[in-house]
């Protein structure tokens, strides 16, 4: 057991705990900031937390935005047959959808392929911006040659897990190897694809859920980001064929390294759905995910769960292992579930203990399931950890919010061999940036919106540039502005740098635009999307993922 420490970064800082020291002239009175008069009527508890009821009540809204919307039917822009006829719901002539189509949006089309069109056509909702004189598509020739997401093509696989067709002898063969107590005769240590040692030092961007979709990750490699990591992906709903996990296994051509993240508490299910990722798509490694938090998760025995199951986590890491062949496999980890007590270096050893389930990598973020993100991660974990994960590769994610801080902990912590990072790239994609040239960025409310602009094109080119793309593209923008919200700009402080559970007193910006881009209202957030994507749809709804007093 390892007493909990105040770091020493917090101890020698003279300024208020958790408070961001905002410059007095930037500071908003008090009466400006309260909350509503409905969210301070409710008990102090109630206040906090996860809205855990949004996810509902938005896709009750999504889905009747749908209903209401106007669609033209694919067999009127593609060489296809309408395959419902007469009972088809969609408009089928293009000059009535042009008039009922909502206004579109004033910018030329983000989505050209590599023919010079966008296959959207008429559908697209910057229509406008590729119809000619005549009133037909016209072809443009990209500015720059496109690149097409791979792993795309997952049919086939669902369709033959449907239908209980997909050969799984490989992960059969494993699974009888540990009932029969013989895996260990039958390993042989195959050289990987990468040497996960020689990515030391490089910038890891951290599996976001939800979050950390394909456009995010995107803009974090043209911020610099060497590492990305796709975000969790259930290996039940990988083997019930769902097609919203598959798009989870995506990549982009940008991404030079490049893992999957897979989430599940026993054998049978993590090994098949690690063997469907290695056979048919381009990953660089697999991570198992043993950190995660999430009620949902632990008690279906996966994320922070498994460690605490050692027979399981055996058969986990062994059936996995074996299906991988030469892709490394990555294990996260927390330091346990209760707080204050660091199961870690026990989880660790186990692991270690044969080559046959063995990670190539391990992942480490100091805090328990218990603490969530309610304090800071406590660094000094990682020492007993370090000593026990020798020789395999340990990295340490926790609270990394500028350069400033990622050198720190590198030299205060040389076992580390890398540093990932979550929420500092939620927060800034651009810490990539300050972290290559060693410098604070004091970006511009301007510089913010062009990322903002660059993260909307790949939403769309990602989703699709039709009402249900842009909308789809328009709730991920928001729940990045959840995050990015946060950023406090350098200007302001007046001692730096930001510490990421600092939250500051309501305060107005430099200029109107860094004003609302540092809004904590959901309402602001909506009022840039509309800026970048145009408005919303009567009876849109966006909830916070965190309630009003919540950070």
């Amino acid at each position: 057991m390892v007493e909990e420490t105040v770091p020493e970064e917090l101890a020698q800082d003279s300024r208020d705990v958790n408070v961001a020291p905002i410059k007095e002239e930037f500071i908003l009175p008090k009466e400006d900031h309260e909350l509503p008069a409905e969210v301070q009527a409710l008990p102090k508890r109630e206040r906090r937390g996860m809205n855990k009821t949004r996810r509902k009540d938005m896709k009750h809204a999504e889905t009747r935005i749908r209903a209401a919307a106007v669609r033209l039917c694919p067999s009127v822009i593609q060489p296809v047959a309408c395959k419902f006829g007469e009972k088809c719901n969609c408009e089928h002539d293009i000059s009535a959808f042009l008039e009922k189509k909502p206004a579109d949006i004033a910018s030329d089309c983000p989505l050209y392929d590599a023919r010079g069109i966008c296959p959207f056509s008429y559908a697209c909702r910057f229509g406008t911006a590729h119809i000619d004189e005549n009133g037909k598509q016209s072809e443009k020739t990209p500015e720059k040659p496109y690149e097409a997401t791979t792993n795309c093509h997952s049919m086939k696989i669902q369709v033959a897990l449907r239908k209980h067709d997909y050969p799984f002898e490989k992960t059969q063969n494993a699974l009888d190897a540990i009932k029969n107590e013989t895996i260990g005769s039958m390993w042989q240590e195959k050289p990987k694809k990468m040497n996960m040692k020689k990515l030391d030092r490089m910038k890891y961007l951290a599996p976001l859920t939800t979050v950390g979709n394909l456009p995010f990750r995107r803009l974090c490699v043209n911020y610099g980001a060497d590492i990305t990591c796709g975000e969790m992906a259930l290996a039940t709903s990988i083997l019930s064929g769902a097609a919203s996990e598959y798009s989870l296994l995506k990549r982009h051509p940008s991404e030079k390294i490049f893992g999957v993240q897979l989430a599940g508490g026993f054998a049978d299910t993590m090994a098949k759905a690690a063997q469907i990722v290695v056979e048919n798509f381009d990953v660089d490694f697999v991570d198992i995910n043993m950190g995660c938090p999430i009620d949902v998760v632990n008690q279906k025995g996966g994320g922070c769960a498994l460690p605490s199951r050692p027979n399981k986590l055996y058969e986990v890491l062994a059936a996995t292992k074996s299906v991988l062949g030469d892709t490394p496999m990555t294990v996260k980890i927390r330091t346990g579930q209760k707080e204050g007590i660091l199961k870690a270096p026990e989880t660790v050893e186990f692991m270690k203990k044969n080559p046959w389930h063995c990670p190539d990598l391990i992942t480490f973020h100091p805090r328990s399931k218990e603490q969530r993100y309610t304090k800071l991660a406590n660094w000094d974990y990682t020492i007993p950890v370090a000593e026990a994960a020798a020789p395999v590769p340990l990295w340490v994610c926790g609270d990394v919010l500028s350069w400033e801080d990622y050198y720190e902990r590198l030299e205060k912590y040389p076992n580390v061999n890398g540093i990932m990072i979550g929420r500092g790239a939620l927060i800034k994609p651009w810490i990539f940036t300050e972290i290559d040239e060693r410098r604070t960025w004091d970006i511009t409310a301007t510089e913010r919106f062009d990322l903002l602009k660059k993260f909307t094109s790949y939403g769309l080119d990602h989703w699709g540039s039709d009402d249900a793309g842009v909308e789809r593209t328009r709730r991920f923008l928001l729940e990045f502005l959840s995050f990015q919200c946060r950023y406090i700009p350098v200007g302001i402080l007046e001692r730096l740098p930001q510490r990421i559970n600092d939250r500051p007193p309501r305060y107005q910006g430099r200029n109107e635009l860094e004003t609302l881009l540092s809004s904590q209202k959901a309402d602001d957030w909506i009022e840039i999307s509309k800026r970048l994507m145009g408005p919303t749809p009567e009876g849109f709804q966006f909830i916070p993922k965190h309630k009003a007093s919540s950070y």
